[in-house]
């Protein structure tokens, strides 16, 4: 994700955009990360903390959150390059251990978010078409799955990661690249296939409707689903535009350096704001998170009543 920005930004030796465009950018990635921080650290502790949500199905929920809180690390580092190429601060130049920690974490995050995307999918699916199979499942079933989410998607990234090396030939970073692509969208062909089964299962009326258990996993389907298609659509127009500046050759052939940043920081803007969509979807589509919720901030901020004690009792 933030390949060709470090390069570009660190030999960058203009401003780009005027100060009036600049500053709301900044603010807004600022003020994006905060939000992104905030609310899935919320979502984090609702879960763990109110004993209903624990369940096992929300296992791969609750980590989804804990990717999501990453996503504002990518936040925050946008906002550092904006603020350079608007000459807010300097950056003279980015040594190799910090440049590969940042290539590292803009490959690991999105592909973890689609990763465990994927798996919600394919978890949802089983909980359709085998619902008592599915109530079966031991918990460390589920945690295997988490861990299987991020040691898969640490070897793809790694993959991704190593054309860092400029030893490597253009062909083979190519070739890399074109791996660590083709896992991405392993992912996303899993999501479809998985949410259209779900859909074509639903719509044969097939399942309970009288079963109580059933009803609740149909709704939480309906919300994953609803969360799915809302995060990969803020991420698509900023991937698909990875992907043209990373195999085209000819990108300033086209636009200018300066459209090349807009649309670099709106589209990943629209990114970052995926990690937004999940817990207000929570909060509208799942009555006990709701009012998990509101249970937590009331205790934490509204003031407790004192307690008085009567005089004759002291």
């Amino acid at each position: 994700m933030a390949n060709h920005s470090l390069q570009r930004n660190t030999t960058s030796s203009l401003p780009l955009f005027a100060a009036s465009e600049c500053i709301p950018m900044v603010i807004a990635f600022g003020m994006e990360s905060v939000a992104i921080v905030t609310l899935n650290a919320l979502t984090i502790i609702v879960y763990l903390k109110e004993y209903g949500l624990r369940k096992r199905s929300m296992y791969l929920v609750i980590n989804l959150a804990f990717v999501d809180m990453f996503v504002a690390g990518c936040a925050i580092t946008e906002c550092w390059f904006m603020g350079s190429n608007c000459e807010f601060w300097t950056i003279n130049s980015l040594n190799l251990p910090s440049f590969i920690v940042i290539r590292v974490w803009f490959h690991v995050i999105p592909l973890a978010s689609v990763t465990n995307l994927a798996a919600i999918s394919l978890e949802r699916m089983h909980a359709t078409f085998r619902p008592f199979q599915h109530r079966l499942i031991k918990k460390k079933m589920f945690r295997a799955a988490v861990a299987l989410v991020w040691i898969t998607t640490g070897l793809c990234s790694a993959i991704g990661v190593l054309v860092v090396f400029h030893s490597f030939s253009i062909k083979l970073n190519r070739g890399l690249f074109t791996l660590y692509l083709s896992f991405f969208l392993f992912c996303l062909l899993i999501i479809l296939v998985s949410y259209s089964s779900i859909a074509v299962k639903i719509a044969r009326g097939n399942q309970l409707h009288h079963d109580g258990v059933a009803s609740r996993e149909r709704k939480l389907t309906k919300t994953l689903f609803i969360v799915t298609v809302a995060s990969l659509t803020l991420t698509k127009p900023f991937i698909i535009f990875w992907i043209l500046d990373t195999v085209s050759s000819h990108t300033f052939t086209v636009i200018s350096l300066q459209t090349w940043f807009r649309l670099y920081y709106y589209f990943g803007f629209l990114f970052c704001a995926n990690s937004l969509v999940n817990p207000i979807c929570y909060g509208f589509r799942i009555p006990e998170f709701r009012r998990a919720l509101f249970s937590f901030l009331r205790c934490r901020f509204l003031p407790q009543p004192a307690q008085v004690f009567p005089l004759n009792k002291l």
